[in-house]
């Protein structure tokens, strides 16, 4: 058995890591948790702010509130990813968390606080608006992928292949979610009919693909810089 079998080696040619496989899987987890709950609460307290408000400051609350949870998705997500990240390649915090926020900030403006604000100015349930919105925005997946990949081509020549990774990840776990739907109509996530814990572990279930992908996108016979050195 040679030391890379053992783990105690080098980096296989494919990349394989099990801990920091698991290490992605537990801070994704982390993060995920922390943004729904906390973009829950911020969703509500912006329809809060919204009626209270005069028509005319709609458009400067709901950006404020549409900022505040960009940047917590992509301070959270990006920093927790990016401590994955750095063991394998040198990459700047601040860049891996930029590349977070924009698409965030996307899915909030376009997707999110529209819908909170519809419903809000309809007299219809916020929370059950926000759950919507936020399963629709799990379409943000691909999108976040483009954006890493932009870090990551400065670094491995397979950078292209996070976008499909990604893009793949989300469409195998909406095709799950579709089917099971069909056999339960208590889980319909992706028409907003299910609950804030069917989207986190729709989230989730992302994780274990993403982070397969993510170890053979930065294997070293891929890198074009030097391994990042692993930290103490």
């Amino acid at each position: 058995m040679t030391a890379s079998d053992s783990g105690l080696g080098a980096t296989p040619p494919s990349g394989w890591d099990a801990r920091l496989y698991w290490r992605w899987i537990a801070y994704n987890t982390i993060a995920f948790l922390i943004v729904l709950t906390v973009g829950f609460v911020l969703a509500l307290l912006g329809s809060d702010v919204l009626h209270l408000s005069l028509a005319s400051h709609h458009v400067l609350v709901a950006l404020l509130v549409a900022t505040l949870g960009a940047v917590l998705f992509g301070g959270v997500l990006g920093a927790l990813q990016w401590l994955v990240v750095r063991e394998r390649v040198p990459v700047p915090r601040r860049a891996w968390v930029t590349a977070n926020i924009g698409p965030a900030l996307l899915a909030w403006l376009l997707v999110i606080m529209p819908a909170v604000i519809s419903a809000q100015t309809s007299h219809k349930n916020v929370s059950t608006a926000y759950l919507l919105a936020a399963s629709q925005s799990l379409a943000l997946g691909p999108l976040l992928g483009l954006s890493q990949s932009l870090v990551l081509r400065k670094v491995t020549r397979r950078w292209k292949w996070w976008i499909g990774a990604n893009l793949a990840s989300w469409l195998i776990v909406d095709a799950a979610v579709y089917l099971l739907s069909r056999l339960s109509g208590d889980l319909d996530v992706l028409s907003g009919d299910g609950s804030v814990i069917e989207i986190y572990l729709a989230l989730i279930a992302t994780t274990p693909l993403t982070g397969r992908a993510l170890l053979w996108v930065l294997a070293p016979s891929a890198l074009d810089v030097p391994q990042a050195p692993k930290p103490p």
